[in-house]
């Protein structure tokens, strides 16, 4: 005869992820940011910097670093690029930000940059002082070392490409894949790719929903909908085809590589 339910038998769940355990301590970053396309910030301690790059006003917004972090680009290494790539591809683009991440946001979500749709940029307790799209380089850590699985995608093979292009010293141990950096490859990587990438971004979107939605009143939330339905690999395809075709370009007359600029230059 099959026992009935006995209330004294411990739950096998109990302890567990499936009942919850962990579930109010888990290593997450705050929601700073409400989707891809909108993005809200705190500034921490910063200084402002102006400059006119092809006839345009550009607030840059560099914060103090910390943790080890450098911002390997200068203002005017960033001036130098822009000046010498067409403004119409980033001419809606008037903030960059030098941002310095939290050791958690490196830790959880570490990026080269980042391109912001939207962004509302505030100080603690303070109301906005900035909402515009923006662009952003994140400080790194030279000394940090950064490990890839082996198992990779064709498409993350082909980043591993690129970096050592850019001069990280990359070796393939047992596990992973590790990487040594040093201020002169972050340099090559964020100026010389990731800012012209996040420019492609806003390139193609430009091209699908900001020019459809001035011609048309009224369609630009469904033409942002439309953008950002696309897959990820989709966005990620322009962005690359128009960051190589571009630093080709600037190669080609010799424009990068170029020295560090100086602060100030």
């Amino acid at each position: 005869m099959k026992a009935g339910f006995d209330a004294t038998r411990r739950s096998r769940n109990i302890g567990t992820k499936k009942q919850g355990h962990g579930r109010d301590n888990r290593l997450v970053i705050p929601a700073i940011c409400h989707s891809e396309r909108r993005w809200t910030e705190q500034l921490s301690s910063h200084r402002e910097e102006r400059r006119l790059v092809r006839g345009r006003d550009i607030l840059f917004l560099v914060e103090e670093n910390s943790g080890g972090c450098i911002h390997a680009c200068s203002v005017g290494d960033i001036s130098q690029v822009l000046a010498n790539t067409p403004s119409d591809d980033w001419g809606g683009i008037a903030t960059i930000i030098l941002r310095q991440s939290t050791r958690k946001q490196r830790l959880l979500r570490p990026a080269w940059g980042r391109l912001y749709y939207s962004a509302d940029l505030g100080l603690p307790g303070q109301r906005t002082i900035r909402a515009a799209p923006a662009l952003a380089l994140e400080a790194v850590n030279p000394d940090a070392k950064l490990e890839w699985p082996l198992s990779l995608s064709p498409r993350d093979h082909e980043e591993l490409d690129r970096l050592r292009k850019d001069g990280h010293q990359i070796s393939q141990e047992r596990r992973c894949y590790r990487f040594s950096m040093t201020p002169a490859s972050i340099r090559a990587t964020q100026l010389y790719r990731t800012l012209l990438h996040e420019i492609g971004h806003w390139v193609d979107f430009s091209e699908k929903v900001l020019a459809p939605a001035a011609l048309v009143r009224g369609e630009h939330g469904l033409l942002s909908e439309a953008y950002f339905s696309r897959t990820y690999e989709e966005r990620e395809s322009f962005a690359h085809t128009y960051a190589e075709a571009r630093a080709a370009h600037l190669i080609k007359f010799g424009v990068i590589p170029f020295e560090p600029m100086l602060e100030g230059e």
